[in-house]
């Protein structure tokens, strides 16, 4: 069974190295408007750093991604109080969560590769169990295509996402990185960064990136860190249409430009503030270094009635799919 890296690759230069700990996306490359590779993605140099690392660099996370408010939740009338490890709150499935453990290594060939795991309540803390799989796909569209598949035993939730961090031309902060999302709303937040409960348009806010912007237009007036840590919900169109992309998010230093679609209702997007940790080739990764792009279900959706339900049941299969486009900017 591998355990160390292993790379996927196209003919026309995508080139992406997953790791079985954490199920994790540990480099994209891409060739930039010059022909020059540039690795896409935020990471470590070796697998010991990868399994240190507390800030989810690149892991698949769950069983429920992002915030649980105050660590506590009720499922199926019965109250859950799971270990906080984000403040008061339960963040990304907790301190054994799915990024914190060595999956199986399934399926693996020069374009694909699978991982699987098994979680329960006695290793995360949440209700019911889950036999969780996820595939990474790279085609000659240069795509990258996340596959997450589970089924259960036991009733209880799920709710995965992938936690990469994204810099597209190398600079020490992505501010000067453009943003476009097809996203008319977003999800409050307190100061813990854990969402309210309310979802508030995105009409005169900074969390408009419907016509696209620089990151640096997304902050706060009179802070120079972006601080954005919130979920953005996918806009829905009514006739449905089969979308290009629900988010853009491109380099005019590099040229790069990756697009999303996303079977996920909403996105979450940190803007790495608190990021601080020794990467690759020594560097030091610092806040604002990187976007981390987390198409997801609504953080905090065990805490709220009225966001879309996350519960997974026996005979239910779990499948959502995420598709990174990497091209140049026209």
């Amino acid at each position: 069974m591998a355990s160390g890296f292993i790379e996927i690759s196209n003919k026309q230069g995508l080139s992406v190295t997953l790791l079985p700990f954490g199920a994790t996306l540990a480099k994209v490359a891409f060739p930039d408007k010059n022909g020059v590779n540039q690795d896409l993605v935020l990471g470590f140099d070796t697998i010991d750093e990868f399994e240190n690392d507390t800030a989810s660099i690149g892991k698949t996370v769950g069983r429920v991604a992002n915030r649980v408010k105050d660590s506590k939740l009720t499922f199926d009338g019965k109250e859950y109080s799971m270990t906080p490890n984000n403040g008061p709150h339960y963040l990304h499935g907790g301190p054994n969560g799915l990024g914190q453990r060595k999956w199986e290594v399934v399926r693996h060939d020069p374009r694909s590769v699978s991982f699987s795991v098994k979680a329960n309540e006695q290793e995360d803390g949440l209700p019911g169990d889950a036999k969780i799989d996820v595939t990474y796909t790279v085609n000659d569209r240069n795509q990258l295509i996340i596959e997450h598949h589970a089924t259960c035993e036991n009733a209880g939730l799920l709710a995965l996402t992938n936690h990469a961090y994204w810099n597209l031309d190398g600079s020490e902060t992505i501010s000067d990185h453009y943003l476009e999302m097809d996203s008319d709303e977003y999800v409050e937040v307190d100061h813990t960064f854990c969402p309210t409960g309310f979802i508030r348009p995105v009409n005169r806010t900074r969390f408009d990136f419907r016509n696209g912007k620089p990151l640096r237009e997304s902050g706060l007036p009179g802070e120079e860190l972006l601080d954005l840590d919130n979920d953005l919900v996918i806009a829905k169109k009514d006739p449905p249409v089969t979308p290009t992309s629900y988010l853009r998010f491109w380099s005019q230093k590099s040229g790069i430009e990756l697009s999303i679609i996303t079977s996920y209702p909403v996105i979450h997007l940190y803007a790495s503030k608190f990021l601080d940790c020794i990467g690759k080739h020594g560097e030091h990764y610092k806040a604002n270094k990187a976007l981390a792009i987390e198409p997801q279900f609504h953080s905090a959706a065990p805490n709220f009635d009225h966001f879309p339900d996350v519960s997974h049941r026996p005979g239910q299969h779990y499948c959502q799919e995420i598709v990174y486009t990497f091209s140049h900017v026209n």
